[in-house]
């Protein structure tokens, strides 16, 4: 039954009840209902389901939020808040239509629900100002976290100058630049996805040495010249088709003894799991692109090795999320 306990939750939260609840605990049940703008009945709908599920507490006619929503209250938990209007507004509209898109090899889900004229969820959000903040705001969550502990990961010592391809609105760029101050680094991404990204590294101070270029992944070239490659929670989005010819297309924009870094998340070689890589393999399937998964480091290490990288390493990505980095070297025996 999570599909109520979500739709419970999620209404706890964008209704602000969890937050009016943190900050004037033992409400009524009438002074709810008039705090939400709700009539009796739909405010003792509300409240029995958020009750039963475990998600507020009831002493005589006093309410108040449990242990399990304090993430959702004030600034305790980023992640959390954003991850709730995400999966309301994308993933659970969705997702009903994972056997059709596995069917169909393709995200039928998002198609049926946002229009035929959507080929994937990242050009989607562009024309829905909803989607578009309940995506970025999750994302943006999910990156600062990540990136924090990509930084304590990857080592760029010896390296020069990084490609950051699909590096988004530079938030691992800025954290990379400032742990290694002797780094140039390289954002390709998309032409309106780069001059944000710029805008951002000028605030930071750091466009001396980070610069965003504009370019479509797959039909340019990338830049020559860098002596190192990051794809960080880029290429699982795509097709193995799709990650082979961008690992050959990185490949060729560096020279010999250049690295690489493929953090992703995690699958397990023997493909019995984790949990996170099946949940995030369906969406990219039926939502996201409609042709990525998570993959396993093996099939990485064989793609990198068919690109021209030896493989040289994997290594957990932080302690608090599930993901990899897959290092490589070009050339060499």
């Amino acid at each position: 039954m999570a599909h109520y306990r979500f739709q419970f939750l999620s209404a706890g939260f964008e209704s602000g009840l969890f937050e009016a609840l943190a900050k004037q605990p033992g409400m009524t049940k009438a002074e709810i209902g008039a705090k939400l703008g709700l009539a009796e009945q739909p405010t003792r709908v509300l409240l029995l389901g958020l009750t039963a599920f475990g998600l507020t507490s009831k002493a005589g006619d006093a309410y108040r939020n449990t242990a399990v929503v304090t993430p959702l209250t004030g600034d305790n938990d980023p992640i959390a808040a954003a991850l709730v209007p995400y999966h309301q507004h994308i993933t659970y509209k969705t997702m009903g239509w994972f056997w059709e898109s596995l069917k169909a090899n393709t995200n039928v889900g998002l198609k049926k629900v946002f229009g035929d004229e959507s080929t994937t969820l990242y050009e989607r959000i562009a024309a829905d100002p909803t989607l578009e903040s309940a995506f970025h705001n999750a994302m943006g969550a999910f990156s600062a976290m990540s990136s924090t502990e990509l930084v304590k990961t990857l080592d760029f010592s010896s390296y020069t100058h990084v490609l950051d391809i699909g590096g988004g609105r530079a938030i691992n760029a800025t954290n990379i630049a400032r742990r290694w101050p002797h780094l140039r680094i390289t954002i390709l991404d998309l032409p309106t996805v780069a001059k944000t990204a710029n805008e951002r590294l000028v605030a930071a101070g750091l466009d001396d040495r980070v610069k965003a270029v504009g370019l479509d992944a797959f039909s340019d070239e990338f830049p020559t010249g860098a002596d190192c490659v990051l794809f960080s929670h880029f290429l699982e989005i795509w097709s193995e088709e799709r990650i082979r010819k961008l690992l050959q297309k990185a490949s060729r924009a560096v020279g010999d003894g250049a690295g690489i870094f493929v953090v992703t998340p995690l699958q397990d070689d023997d493909e019995t799991g984790p949990q996170h890589a099946a949940e995030l393999s369906a969406y990219f399937h039926a939502v996201a692109s409609g042709e990525g998964m998570v993959y396993t480091p093996r099939e990485y290490e064989e793609w990198m090795s068919e690109a021209g990288f030896r493989p040289a390493g994997r290594t957990p990505v932080g302690e608090l999320i599930n993901h990899i980095a897959i290092s490589g070297v070009k050339g060499g025996a």
